[in-house]
Formats: structure tokens, C-alpha cells, sequence
């Protein structure tokens, strides 16, 4: 459908504007539809690539996979941010608790093994904690004095506000384990995420009794035989350099090309720089392939029609995964009037975080669109872990069971992550079509390139 409303849209501005001057290269139009398969699969397959696959916000990965970015904008001619550059650098906050221990404090070594029986919490302070004494409760604001708390996964908000003020040292979180990030720690808190068999091995306990005290409303305090300890240390520096992306497409109408429709997706991850361990199945770019290959086809569209009206940016973000901090950034220094700006059309936002973008959006006087792959492409997106082969015999020594670890099929991989890039162009087609492309009569502007209404913001 989409394709049809392309060719009517240029077939009323050709015949209400006339022929449009051509590029000074001469040669064939590429206008390629931008759900070419092939096409967002090249981009794909770069970002998959295995020094691009931890790009955490500040690190090398990262960094690399701007680069391709940049070098695509500018190969499709898309008009550099500022002042000649399509990066834009700010100050982000970068929290990664990892290396973790846990184990016991009469033992020498680690006795539990990451990514199989616990993980570090992405709002954990670092430091050490030794204790013999725990409370197991429900609740938080049920539990008794102790240095530490194991609680059910369901209590994570209400700790995170009771346990730092009754002067907790540690919480051990009962459930799955959900690798994320965050932008900064709980100060003077240390979080694990542990599963329960993991849970009752620790605290020496049959996995019914632990059970039972995580359920039951009474809290109980337990004097363990063996010290239990804990360690959560820092990776990399607390602040850094991050980059955010972004290139223009002027619009050719003389009375909308001061609006401006901004298109962006995200380059982050959830990952550790440097290690195998996590893999992150539930972002592997399909958005930002997406975005480029839109770039693509509007800036070749720009090239010998006139179109499109309006101005579109398109912006690739950092920080996503620690609390949004690259959209943050430009949002309090933006490169545009925010009155001009007309909407932002987010693709492939993580579902979870829709409500803070939208009301990040309407504290800034903005729309915000977002734009998702159809539920039927969403399942089957997460973190994986990759944890080496013999912790999964250790594991299987100690449980008598197989580690339930996801190791994920490459292909399989790539091609559901190619599904859902189509499907994310197809769906922000519908709504940049009618920005971009408007019946009726007028004239296009002569120059190509623009200055933004906003200089005293600018980064």
C-alpha cells in the first residue's frame, strides 16, 4: 500500500512543481523500496558482527558500530547535524556492577556460578558484604533487622526505597534472572538476582522450606551455620563520552520545510564490554537497519524530486538501555525549535519503557510515535546467556540437572531479526508518507541544504 501512495505523492508534486534539478552526478535513479531485504540485511549483518555485538554505551563496540553508521549517513548524502559532523558527544552515566562473587565466607574461591545461579542486580552499588544472618520475607517493609534480605523477585521497586534506609547491606532477589542496565547504583546497596535452587543451596535450606518463607506473610530470620559472601565490583569508568548519530533530510517546501519529523532508533545494548557472556537477542539492530535504509530512500528521493516537504532527522541514540540518556541529550539541547518538531518516530522501542518515553516526550512539548514489529516477531526476544561449557557441567554436578541455557541459532537469528526490519519500515512508512510527501500546489526551495531554526541550544 505504501508503494502506491510513493508514486501518487510524487506524481502530485511533479505535476504541481515541475521538473526538480538533478544531482550533479549523473546516472540511473536508485530508488530501492526501503524494505529491500537485501539491503537491511547488509546492515544486519555488520551489526552482528562479533566486535559490534556488546556495543554498550562508551565502549569500543559502540563506538565502532557509530562509525557505520556516520560513513552511511554521509554515503546517502545525508546533511551532517552540525557543523559538519554527524556525531554529536555529551556526558552519559555508565553503571556495569560486573565482576561479581558469591559464595562462602569460609571458602577461598567463588562458589556460584553467573549466569546459571546468579546475577548481579544493574542497580547494585559495589563492595563486599559477609554475613551470618538473613531475613526472608515477602515484603520488604515486613522484614526484620538484618544485613541482609532475600525477598521474592516481585518486591524489586519497593526495595530499592525500604532497604537503603533500615541500613541493609545486601538483597538476594529470588526469581529469574533478567540481565539489564541502568545509568546508576542504589548508593550503599548490593543486589543479586539468585535462582531459587540457587537460593536454598546458599542458605542451606530444602527448596520447599525456602518456598514456604518466601510465600508466607510471617517473616523469618535465619542464623546461617556458614557466612554467606558477597562481592560486586565496577566495570569501566562511571561517566563517559557517549556519542548520539543524526543527519538531515531538508524538506523542499518553502512553507513546511521549518517542520521537522524526527525518525530514530536505537544503537545500545545490554551487554558487558569484552565478555562472551551475554548476547543481546532482543536488540540486534533491526531498528537502526530500519532507519538507515528510510535515510536511504528519502535522501535519494531528495535527490530528483521534490520532496520531501518537510525536514526529516534521523537520529541514532546512545544511553538507551541506562535510562534513555542519548535522547535525554538532545531533547535539553535540541537541534530544532521544539514547537517545529511535529512528532518523534521511535523505531522498535524496548514495549517496557513506552510510558517514560512518552512522558519524557510531553515534558519537552513533543509527540512520540512509536513504532513496533507486530507481536508475532516479539517472542522470542532476550538476553541470552553464553556461559562456558564447563560451568554447565559444574551445574549439572551439583543439581543433577542441565543448565537451562539458550544457546541461539545464528541464522535463525539473522533472519527473524531481517522479519522484523521489514516490518518496522513497512509500519513508519505509513506515518512518514503523509509528512513527507503533500498534495497541492507550490514551489520547491533551490538550495538542498538548511540551517536549523535553533542555533543558541546547540550542543
Amino acid at each position: 500500500m505504501y508503494r502506491l501512495l510513493v508514486i501518487s505523492g510524487l506524481a502530485l508534486g511533479l505535476a504541481a512543481c515541475g521538473p526538480a534539478p538533478r544531482p550533479a552526478e549523473e546516472g540511473p535513479v536508485q530508488l530501492h523500496e526501503p524494505d529491500n531485504p537485501l539491503l537491511l540485511a547488509e546492515h544486519l549483518d555488520v551489526l552482528l558482527r562479533p566486535e559490534m555485538q556488546g556495543r554498550v554505551t562508551g565502549s569500543r563496540s559502540f563506538a565502532l558500530a557509530a562509525q557505520y553508521v556516520e560513513d552511511r549517513m554521509r554515503e546517502f548524502r545525508l546533511q551532517p547535524a552540525l557543523e559538519g559532523h554527524y556525531r554529536i558527544v555529551y556526558d552519559a552515566r555508565v553503571h556495569l556492577p560486573w565482576p561479581a562473587v558469591l559464595g562462602w565466607a569460609d571458602r577461598d574461591t567463588a562458589a556460584f556460578l553467573p549466569g546459571l545461579e546468579f546475577w548481579p542486580d544493574a542497580r547494585s552499588d559495589t563492595g563486599r558484604v559477609v554475613a551470618d544472618r538473613v531475613a526472608l520475607c515477602v515484603q520488604p517493609r515486613t522484614c526484620p533487622a538484618a544485613p541482609v534480605w532475600v525477598l521474592p523477585d516481585t518486591s524489586a521497586e519497593a526495595t530499592s526505597r525500604l532497604a537503603p534506609a533500615r541500613s541493609v547491606q545486601a538483597v538476594l532477589r529470588v526469581g529469574p534472572l533478567r540481565p539489564t542496565l541502568t545509568d546508576a547504583p542504589i548508593p550503599g546497596l548490593r543486589l543479586l538476582q539468585l535462582t531459587p535452587e540457587a537460593a536454598a543451596r546458599l542458605l542451606a535450606l530444602p527448596a520447599s522450606a525456602l518456598r514456604a518463607h518466601l510465600t508466607d506473610t510471617a517473616s523469618v530470620t535465619l542464623q546461617l551455620r556458614r557466612p554467606i559472601f558477597l562481592r560486586v565490583r565496577r566495570m569501566g569508568e562511571p561517566r563517559v563520552g557517549a556519542l548520539n548519530v543524526l543527519g538531515f533530510v531538508a524538506g523542499k517546501d518553502p512553507g513546511f520545510r521549518n517542520e521537522l519529523v524526527i525518525v530514530c532508533a536505537d544503537l545500545d545494548v545490554v551487554a558487558l564490554p569484552g565478555s562472551p557472556l551475554l548476547f543481546d537477542g532482543a536488540h540486534l539492530g533491526e531498528g537502526v537497519a530500519a532507519l538507515l535504509e528510510l535515510a536511504r530512500f528519502y535522501s535519494t528521493l531528495a535527490s530528483y524530486w521534490p520532496q520531501p516537504r518537510r525536514t526529516l532527522l534521523f537520529a541514532v541514540w546512545s544511553g538507551a538501555r541506562q535510562g534513555h540518556q542519548g535522547l535525554r541529550a538532545y531533547l535539553r539541547k535540541p537541534l530544532w525549535d521544539p514547537t517545529a518538531t511535529r512528532r518523534i518516530v521511535y523505531l522498535d522501542p524496548d514495549p517496557g519503557t513506552l510510558a517514560e518515553l512518552h512522558r519524557l516526550a510531553e515534558q519537552y512539548g513533543m509527540t512520540l510515535t512509536p513504532v513496533l514489529p507486530p507481536d508475532s516477531l516479539q517472542e522470542d526476544r532476550r538476553v541470552f546467556w553464553r556461559v562456558p561449557s564447563e560451568w554447565q557441567q559444574i551445574y549439572r554436578r551439583i543439581y543433577n540437572a542441565p543448565a537451562a541455557v539458550s544457546i541461539p541459532e545464528p541464522e535463525k537469528l539473522r533472519m527473524r531479526a531481517l522479519q522484523r526490519a521489514r516490518a518496522l519500515v513497512r509500519a513508519a512508512q505509513a506515518i512518514l508518507l503523509p509528512e513527507a510527501i503533500t498534495p497541492g500546489p507550490w514551489t520547491p526551495v533551490p538550495e538542498d541544504t538548511l540551517r536549523p531554526p535553533v542555533t543558541e541550544n546547540h550542543p
